[in-house]
């Protein structure tokens, strides 16, 4: 099973804190206020940090860590070459994947990471043997330790440094990627694996999850919602906008299959722009056909001639 951000992921890992006596805690990053929210039970019984005094110092992993273990007993190492995440329950049980122990890592907080974890029950003696390395080529957090640390981070003074911010922000011409376009050969085809998802095919699998996030569809809509919330997001996408308006402008009110497939190799930003072949291969321009006729009766497609026509008709609308 995936564990996944803003859905599941920290669900599960505390739900692996309780579901286990004992834990043992492999995290690069560790902020104190997310190891509490797991550590409701009080089943963390080690933990191993990297604690770098950049870390420290830059605060993406908090000193005061030293002083919670005193008091809940846990076991505290130090080990400069941890990049791994993962929970331990010293047996063959594994929490583990990208998630460091943060508020925007595994507490899935504000503007959260997207982070992905597995589980695993059965890991193998040589897993066993690398974790049992791990912890044995660590330092352990004696006071001393925690003390010259302490005093390190206080002596470090950080020059005031402002970085540019540049969001991910998608822009026009991320639009126009052949990725924006949709995969899934019918909307009839894709309401049917939107309803009964553990009945699709496995060649279909990739293209309904891919339809899925690019039109962002929420869960457990009934069919009328899912056609109306999809004929929203279908025409209002600007690929789609841009082609219907190249076909309603064009002087027959209407393009032959070629012409669409050239439209689409003019259009597109996805570089290489793909040759004429791919896109007949992966039959994008009759899957637009299908979509664009199903959400908008203003156009309707037939085969005159052995080829595929596109009509833009607007006295198809009642």
């Amino acid at each position: 099973m995936l564990f996944r951000s803003d859905e599941n992921l920290e669900e599960g890992a505390i739900s692996f804190m309780k579901n286990n006596d004992e834990v043992i805690v492999f995290s690069a990053y560790l902020k104190l206020e997310a190891l509490k929210r797991l550590n409701q039970n009080n089943n963390i019984k080690q933990i191993i940090v990297r604690w770098e005094v950049q870390d420290l110092c830059l605060g993406v992993s908090d000193i005061e860590l030293y002083n919670y273990c005193l008091e809940h007993k846990i076991t505290l190492f130090r080990n400069t070459r941890i990049h791994l995440k993962t929970f331990w329950n010293g047996k063959k049980s594994v929490f583990f994947g990208s998630a460091n122990i943060t508020g925007r890592g595994i507490g899935e907080k504000g503007d959260f990471n997207y982070e992905l974890n597995g589980a695993l029950d059965s890991i193998t003696y040589e897993d066993v043997i690398y974790f049992n390395k791990i912890i044995s080529n660590s330092e352990y957090v004696t006071s001393s330790l925690y003390d010259h640390l302490k005093k390190l981070v206080e002596q470090t003074k950080l020059p005031v440094i402002k970085f540019p911010k540049l969001k991910t922000i998608k822009k026009l011409d991320d639009y126009f990627l052949i990725s924006n376009l949709p995969m899934t050969e019918s909307v009839e085809d894709f309401f049917r694996g939107y309803k009964s998802p553990h009945e699709i095919e496995n060649e279909k699998i990739n293209y309904i999850t891919h339809d899925l996030a690019l039109y962002d569809v929420p869960k457990n809509l009934n069919e009328k919602e899912f056609y109306d919330y999809l004929q929203n997001q279908f025409n209002s996408h600007p690929f789609i906008r841009k082609l219907k308006n190249h076909i309603a402008e064009s002087p027959r009110k209407s393009l032959g299959y070629g012409s669409v497939v050239r439209w689409i190799q003019e259009n597109t930003t996805t570089v290489p722009t793909p040759r004429s072949w791919e896109i007949k291969q992966k039959i994008i321009v009759n899957i637009l056909y299908d979509w664009i006729c199903t959400f908008d009766k203003n156009y309707s497609w037939s085969t005159p001639n052995h080829s595929q026509v596109i009509f833009y008709n607007p006295s198809n609308v009642d």
